[in-house]
């Protein structure tokens, strides 16, 4: 059991993924313009609070 959440972008997402790893995030991209983000179920909202601004600053 986990939690999924998706984000769809307007552009293609390839480019994204590999920046995101680049800052130690790990997305699954579905299909060309969608990200998706899978952490564990018990994540902490420090942790959320963490992705979300290495995301920010990828974007």
């Amino acid at each position: 059991m986990g939690l999924m959440q998706g984000v769809v972008c307007e552009k293609p997402v390839g480019q994204i993924a590999a920046k995101a790893l680049e800052a130690g995030l790990i997305v699954i991209t579905a299909g060309s313009n969608v990200l998706r983000f899978v952490p564990p179920l018990i994540i902490e909202e420090k942790d959320v609070d963490e992705m979300i601004s290495r995301l920010e600053s990828i974007l």
